[in-house]
């Protein structure tokens, strides 16, 4: 009498084929390329805190360092760690700056 196409089942079972098929083709444009994994919260907060403290640490040294073989104690010291500490700053603006332009990248 009718074909098959006109079975509910065999229309349904088309239709759940088809509504895969776009699922799985939305899917593979979300994922993240196999090259590099997403980088967790944790990750960048510790990158952050790293560049910033051995910015500060690197100018403490270096005044540190100056106060002694220059004798002008405790202003080396101080000039120092200020400078470490602009350039800690400096360090995670730039971090940020390459975090923020790779994930642009990506979704480009």
């Amino acid at each position: 009498m009718s074909g098959e196409d006109d079975n509910p089942r065999n229309q349904s079972r088309a239709e759940l084929d088809e509504l895969q098929l776009r699922i799985d083709a939305t899917r593979g444009k979300h994922q993240q390329p196999a090259g590099k994994p997403p980088s967790s919260a944790w990750a960048l907060g510790m990158r952050y805190g790293s560049e910033f403290f051995g910015g500060v640490l690197v100018g403490g040294v270096l005044g540190y360092v100056l106060d002694v073989f220059a004798g002008i104690s405790p202003f080396g010291l101080i000039i120092g760690t200020m400078l470490g500490f602009a350039a800690g700053t400096l360090n995670v603006v730039r971090a940020a700056r390459e975090i923020s332009s790779e994930s642009d990248g990506d979704k480009a």
